[in-house]
């Protein structure tokens, strides 16, 4: 497998914070919020120990305020707050509470299968 550096933003204020590290990612996926508002990005990744990073950022969904429709003149961007999760587990299904069993399970037998990253020479 080949790791690459992974540099994640996990700054809940406006003082910039990082988290460094090699790893690969298993599983990453955007959902938007009931209202529009917001989008929440989830990421897993290994490390090249064998350890598991939960990685989740709550951000401003843009496109929702760019809309003229949707437009809300209270929405001021400096009041924005990012939510941010960053957690290290030796074992993925540690996981469950943010994913569900059952995305987890299935996390877990594509990267023991090999699944995750296919090398082809062509």
């Amino acid at each position: 497998m080949e790791y690459k550096e992974i540099k994640l933003n996990v700054s809940n204020n406006k003082i910039r914070e990082y988290k460094q590290f090699e790893g690969l990612k298993l599983y990453s996926d955007f959902f938007k919020s009931e209202d529009g508002r917001k989008l929440t990005n989830k990421r897993v990744y290994v490390t090249r120990k064998q350890n598991y990073v939960y990685y989740e950022r709550t951000d401003v969904n843009w496109n929702y305020w760019s809309n003229k429709d949707s437009y809300n003149s209270d929405f001021i961007p400096d009041n924005v707050e990012h939510d941010i999760i960053f957690e290290i587990s030796s074992e993925l299904s540690t996981f469950s509470k943010h994913l569900g069993k059952e995305l987890i399970e299935k996390i877990e037998l594509k990267y023991k299968n090999g699944e995750i990253l296919e090398i082809l020479d062509i």
